[in-house]
């Protein structure tokens, strides 16, 4: 009877979950239809979810049908972001990425083997689909330090043949490719560029450029790694 009720929790939790990874990251309002199939529920449940939500103050409701991110969601994601140290200098260093080199550059919080866009910079406007709030797909670069094999090297693209980048020959799809940098001594945070497969750096400049912000941010350039 207790593993049923936990599995049941556990489920609820995890549309509840949905609906607010949803909203939060929404450029605009997003429809019923469209929150029931991402938290894949009802409409009906998913109407009951969000009225819940909608009580509490994490989503709104600006119309029939229609659902943002309320003000306790909102205050949420601000107290997180509120005592990052290095939260203005990173998206500096996003944005010189970005114009610098013509990808697409991205701040990637790890904990846990798991690895969360942050931030990201895009003034080029390549079709990646990519957002702040997306969870990359399993690497050993996102696991511990021990594990992650001494893949890669502050030398640039291509230049790293270890067991780690032959192991994932598309990442995060066939269609890119992603090169990261640890951007702290913890590896807790990582500076990223990621573009089109046809984009690829020829030569090491992109690597060097972000070997060189993530140093300057704590990191070590020889935990640079292309991930594939």
């Amino acid at each position: 009877m207790g593993d049923d009720v936990n599995t049941s929790a556990r489920s609820v939790a995890d549309k509840v979950m949905a609906l607010v990874h949803a909203l939060g990251t929404a450029e605009e309002p997003l429809r019923l239809g469209a929150l029931a199939e991402v938290s894949g529920t009802s409409k009906a449940t998913a109407r009951r979810l969000l009225l819940d939500l909608c009580t509490q103050g994490y989503a709104h409701s600006p119309g029939r049908g229609l659902y943002l991110p309320g003000p306790r969601l909102q205050g949420l994601a601000a107290a997180v972001v509120r005592y990052d140290p290095l939260g203005g200098v990173i998206a500096e260093s996003l944005g010189a990425l970005a114009r610098a080199t013509g990808h697409v550059a991205a701040r990637v919080g790890v904990a846990d083997g798991r690895a969360v866009v942050l931030g990201l910079e895009n003034p080029q406007r390549l079709p990646l689909a990519l957002q702040v709030g997306d969870e990359l797909p399993e690497h050993p670069l996102w696991a511990d330090e021990a594990d992650s094999g001494g893949v890669g090297s502050a030398a640039g693209p291509g230049t790293g043949g270890g067991s780690a980048t032959e192991s994932l020959m598309e990442y995060p799809t066939a269609s890119t490719w992603m090169l990261a940098a640890p951007a702290s001594t913890d590896r807790t945070t990582f500076l990223v560029l990621v573009g089109l497969a046809f984009m690829r750096p020829q030569d090491d400049t992109a690597a060097q450029l972000l070997a060189g912000h993530a140093r300057a941010l704590g990191g070590s350039p020889e935990g640079l790694r292309d991930v594939g």
